[in-house]
């Protein structure tokens, strides 16, 4: 890892001026937020450690980082979210409080703050001198309890959790034998938090503490209950891998039937150090996936913008139809109807008495409807156009693959938003140039990315 890190970097700071530079005047068009995307590039790379309060999620940390860090213990012993990383050059070892660290902006915990001031309390960054810690940075989390709700912790506990997995590149979800998968938070997690703020790919499964299993039989028996728990909360048919570890802890004998595993440990300690390859191709992946939804909103825009002038432009014939009748039978109407004015446009024309006079009532109705009906078109018609379809923005697009149809769930509200408060703007836009330039990116820029990142 130490002989890629470097091109890495540089890969990394090179996403971070392309992407603002190619696209930032499009996502600002459509609402879209380039800063935020960007957002999990400002630090090192994070893995985020969860699991129930005795799935040994702080021994395991200890021993890896080789250091007595974090509490351990059977019961809680740790309410807060510690990040965990290597002070700075012009820093020393020593803790930040919660506040310090969301008000920070090389940070990437601004989001934190809007959880409150109860979650600041329990949000804490210890800066350790560790040279595993140079790289990447871990975040040790409270542990995940059967009956606490989040009205009990005073601060959206599962919130909390889904925005430290979205900015995180790792995730290392652990169990132990005696609570496989059973706690109601876990299944929340897995059920709802983690699906919608991360992929599947950045979740490592652990069951973890196997050495107090009595003897092999009892693994077992663990092992097909957390299997089974899974399907169950993740909906999943195929079971993900699951490493079986146990803590090394000196003079701590471990049975000679489990030692087995002992290369299952090292290797998720291996996964760990991998965090910043990860970060590249999650981040590339972010963005791939951000590119494809905003060529969504695009093209539901441009469909939107499409079926407007075609209103206008149906509009625009009945209004020109109704202007000429207006021009023509206007005054004649008012002849009959009150004596005035004595020569109408049409009967000047058939005794041949037309005058200048003869034209200044007929082009008085013709400005009188076109205003009308211009009125009427912003005043009724357009707000019907727009409800219309700000109320089922689906009928803007046909979605032909289920990856689009995924896309369009996350976004259609953002199109509905578009429709209700930008629909005048987004008229004038020339929606089918900002696709042109979404589409480029996405065919040349980061396919280029991808293949420089699978070389490391």
């Amino acid at each position: 890892m130490e002989s890629t890190l470097p091109d890495i970097n540089r890969l990394k700071e090179e996403i971070e001026r392309m992407l603002p530079k190619k696209l930032s005047k499009v996502f600002e068009c459509y609402g879209f937020n380039v800063e935020e995307l960007l957002t999990p590039l400002k630090w090192k790379p994070l893995v985020l450690i969860i699991g129930n309060y005795s799935s040994g999620k702080s021994t395991f940390i200890n021993e890896f980082l080789g250091q007595e860090v974090q509490r351990t213990g059977q019961a809680p012993t740790d309410d807060s979210f510690t990040i965990l990383t290597a002070p700075d050059a012009e820093e020393g070892p020593g803790d930040l409080t919660g506040s310090t660290i969301v008000a920070d902006e090389r940070l990437p915990f601004g989001g934190l703050r809007k959880f409150g001031e109860k979650l600041l309390s329990h949000l804490v960054m210890k800066r350790i001198e560790s040279e595993k810690l140079r790289d990447i940075a871990i975040i040790d989390t409270p542990g995940m309890l059967d009956s606490v709700t989040e009205q009990d912790r005073g601060y959206d506990f599962l919130g909390v959790v889904g925005e430290l997995a979205r900015l995180s590149d790792l995730i290392v979800l652990m169990f132990d034998p005696h609570k496989a998968g059973t706690i109601k938070e876990t299944y929340k997690v897995l059920r709802i938090t983690l699906p919608a703020s991360a992929g599947e790919d950045r979740v490592l499964f652990v069951l973890n503490r196997i050495d107090e299993c009595e003897n092999l039989e009892d693994l077992v028996r663990a092992y097909g209950t957390l299997c089974w728990n899974l399907s169950q909360m993740t909906g999943r048919k195929d079971i993900p891998r699951i490493f079986l570890t146990y803590a090394n802890i000196p003079g701590k004998e471990v049975p000679e039937e489990f030692q087995v595993w002992e290369k299952e440990r090292e290797e998720l300690k291996k996964a760990l150090l991998s965090a910043p390859r990860m970060r590249l191709f999650h981040m590339l992946q972010e963005v791939d996936k951000v590119a494809r939804e905003l060529s969504l909103v695009i093209k539901a825009m441009e469909r939107f913008k499409t079926l407007f002038l075609t209103r206008l432009k149906s509009f625009g014939k009945s209004l020109a139809i109704s202007g000429l009748l207006a021009f023509l039978l206007g005054d004649l109407a008012m002849n009959i109807l009150t004596g005035y004015p004595d020569n109408p446009l049409l009967l000047s024309l058939a005794t041949g008495s037309l005058t200048v006079d003869s034209f200044l009532w007929p082009v008085i109705w013709l400005l009188f409807t076109i205003a009308a009906g211009s009125l009427y078109f912003q005043k009724v018609t357009f707000p019907r156009f727009v409800k219309a379809y700000s109320s089922d923005p689906d009928r803007l697009l046909d979605l032909e693959s289920a990856y689009d149809r995924d896309l369009w769930v996350r976004i259609r509200p953002k199109v509905k938003e578009l429709i209700e408060k930008k629909a005048r703007h987004q008229i004038w836009v020339r929606h089918r140039s900002n696709l042109t330039k979404v589409k480029n990116f996405i065919k040349k820029d980061l396919q280029g990315f991808y293949k420089r990142v699978k070389r490391f």
